[in-house]
């Protein structure tokens, strides 16, 4: 058997159709179809029924993908194995966080890692989802999350936190106690409550929220410019000159923040340098991470 062939049997499984299965490999869609033919000619059996909807598994079709499910695990986990027990300061160690950690945090530090790593090859990826760890989609992982995956080795720091902001000219406009209903906050759950949980204990409970917005950068923006109030992070809203906290109170921790890699990784080297480098930029940025450092706020 060709490993390449039962790779496709394995996405004409999930897919159902030779066409969707093509355009996921970026191949043309009679190599799938061949591929197929070849892949069971070579087993001897039957291992779609090609139906009018689509491509359905026979019971030996089942069989032969479930097995492709663990030898493609072990392959992974071998990889992983191999990466773990590489004692050289080379390669290149892949980076997963959220962009405003990425932006605010660690670029300004990152000329100090390259001058002391020289041969390392950082690739960070700003994002907020669940990069895949364990199928080395990343090597480090820097999260914001209250319950990390339990397969993941690291450490957790300390949580980060938020505050209200809004422009100045937005309060001067409104008022929130007074008249809340004529405020607005800006919404980035998806719910589309008028009054969602976030809100309620806070100050401003009656205020209503409008839209969805989910990125942060966004979300600043759009109260610099006087599109209602938000609940931000203190490291993104304590650093924008366009913003000032709405209350005195102290600021109120989210999430907790984690630095995390495969177990198996966990004793390489390259890996290891990166997450005492980034422990030491969190850990350095700590004040502004907290909301410490602060900004005056207008009540």
């Amino acid at each position: 058997m060709n490993w390449d062939d039962i790779k496709v049997l394995g996405l004409l499984a999930k897919h159902g159709t030779v066409r969707a299965t093509a355009k996921v490999l970026k191949i043309h869609h009679t190599t799938v179809s061949r591929r197929v033919e070849e892949l069971e000619n070579a087993v001897g059996a039957r291992l779609f029924d090609r139906l009018p909807e689509g491509y359905a598994l026979t019971e030996a079709g089942e069989h032969l993908v479930k097995s492709a499910e663990v030898m493609d695990s072990e392959v992974v986990r071998a990889q992983r194995l191999i990466s773990g027990g590489d004692r050289e300061m080379a390669g290149r160690v892949k980076v997963t966080m959220a962009e405003p950690v990425a932006v605010h945090a660690f670029a300004p530090r990152m000329p100090e890692f390259f001058e002391r790593y020289p041969k390392l090859e950082v690739e960070i990826k700003a994002t907020t989802s669940m990069v895949d760890l364990s199928r080395r989609k990343a090597d480090v992982a820097i999260r914001m999350n209250n319950n990390p995956p339990e397969n993941l080795f690291g450490k957790r720091l300390f949580p980060y936190c938020n505050a209200i902001y809004a422009s100045p000219d937005y309060l001067a406009r409104h008022d929130l106690y007074g008249a809340p209903e004529k405020a607005r906050w800006i919404g980035w759950d998806g719910s589309f409550e008028t009054f969602p949980w976030w809100t309620a204990e806070t100050r401003f409970s009656r205020v209503p929220v409008h839209g969805n917005f989910p990125a942060l950068d966004m979300q600043a923006a759009m109260v610099r410019a006087g599109a209602g109030i938000a609940m931000l992070p203190c490291f993104i809203g304590d650093r924008d000159p366009g913003l000032v906290r709405v209350t005195d109170d102290p600021p109120v921790p989210f999430r907790d923040i984690w630095i995390l890699t495969h177990s198996d990784l966990r004793r390489t080297t390259r890996i290891r340098a990166f997450m005492k480098f980034a422990e030491d930029v969190i850990n350095e940025n700590r004040a502004l991470l907290t909301g410490d450092a602060g900004v005056p706020a207008t009540s």
